[in-house]
């Protein structure tokens, strides 16, 4: 490239962030931001790797069944995705009829048929109004913030001995095998490398060793860390296997009664090959854990929407995209019901963000894109700004 032409490109480039500029300049001064809501109801209200299989007289009476089926799962997974455990049952039954209100589209993928058997993954897409009606009818609140993500460290106590990298571990290779993608919160569970092994062993995690935890912590950057003991015990009464699981999180922002809880999960001690059913113990004992993670989560961020506010706030612009990449991000935030652009320079922006819930939730939500919102010492007023997590290319 030639010097004349490498000049050439850099200036349609600051040509082109300059006229974007000036357009968001002249027809915003006192404009309302688009709230993109197809972008929302994709990343909370869209649910993943829904299975169905069912068999009946011929194929197309199979697949309305799993379809109907599927549709139900996959909202009782919303619900479990954004509601506290304990506003679960304050729901009421919904008819066929009803849960296919709640949906605005799916997808089917792996499909397989016979002349009396259909097998197929769903992907469900839901009315995020819809949802946010019913919710606010009921007057149950809900969270629409995806959480940052936590590690664990899944300790197995077993006939004595405790298990934590070693191969045998069925617990971690339940968390590994978990998919997390329908949780608020995303869970990490480390690989057993030989850096991992001499940061911290099984002993020391269920033991709780701070100097040990916090070597692993900084070690491996973490945010959040979790210690997830569990021991397997026989109920010979009710011929069931029972998960005793102790979680104890390692996060010095929670509160300490939200530091640890102790769960029990049960399950059928034999699969129907007459097998001990430990891999559905498992499961069933990790789907139990990362719902408590989630309820963490859901505590700091969970909203009514019968109730909104406003604020106004100013933001410095560095460069000449600051603002576009802010009202990027701003549409991202499931709080954000709408933006009003109240003045624009080269340096400065002017904002009215109206949002549901308090202030300290639209913070949290807004840091989760990467975006900063700040009261003076004085409270009286709120600054915007981008933080170090948002990359400064659109």
């Amino acid at each position: 490239m030639t010097f004349n032409s490498y000049i050439s490109n850099k200036y349609k480039v600051f040509l082109i962030l300059f006229v974007n500029f000036m357009i968001v300049l002249i027809s915003s001064a006192s404009g309302q931001i688009n709230i993109n809501e197809a972008d929302r109801e994709a990343s909370i209200y869209t649910i993943y790797n829904i299975e169905v299989d069912e068999t009946s007289r011929n194929v197309t009476t199979a697949r309305d069944r799993a379809l109907r089926t599927g549709q139900r799962m996959a909202l009782e997974r919303l619900f479990r995705r954004i509601l506290l455990i304990s506003d679960r049952e304050k729901l009421p039954s919904f008819t066929d009829q009803e849960v296919t209100e709640f949906i605005s589209g799916f997808e089917v993928n792996d499909e397989r048929r016979s002349t009396v058997r259909y097998i197929a993954s769903l992907v469900v897409h839901f009315n995020r109004a819809k949802v946010n009606q019913v919710l606010s009818e009921y007057k149950i609140p809900f969270a629409e913030t995806l959480g940052t993500a936590v590690s664990v460290l899944p300790v197995l106590e077993e006939a004595g001995a405790l298990m934590l990298w070693e191969r045998n571990n069925k617990w971690r290779e339940a968390w590994q095998n978990y998919n997390i993608i329908n949780n608020l919160v995303p869970i990490e569970t480390p690989l057993p490398s030989l850096k991992n092994k001499m940061y911290i062993s099984a002993l020391q995690a269920k033991l709780g060793d701070e100097k040990s935890i916090q070597s692993y912590i900084r070690e491996n950057r973490l945010n959040d860390l979790i210690i997830a003991t569990a021991t397997v015990r026989k109920n010979t009464a009710s011929d069931e296997l029972a998960l005793d699981i102790l979680l104890q999180r390692n996060d010095p922002g929670l509160k300490q009664e939200n530091a640890e809880t102790s769960l029990t999960v049960s399950v059928p001690a034999y699969d129907e090959e007459g097998e001990p059913n430990l891999d559905a113990l498992f499961m069933a004992g990790v789907d139990a854990a990362t719902d408590w993670v989630d309820d963490l989560w859901k505590s700091k961020v969970l909203v009514n929407y019968g109730f909104e506010s406003k604020i106004e706030a100013r933001g410095e612009l560095n460069k000449i995209d600051d603002w576009l990449i802010i009202q990027r991000q701003l549409k991202k935030v499931n709080l954000v019901r709408g933006v009003n652009l109240k003045s624009i320079t080269i340096n400065a922006i002017d904002l009215e963000i109206e949002f549901a819930g308090e202030p300290e939730q639209l913070a949290l939500s807004l840091a989760q894109q990467g975006l900063m919102l700040e009261q003076d010492e004085e409270n009286q007023h709120w600054t915007i700004g981008l933080t170090s997590l948002v990359s400064g290319d659109l």
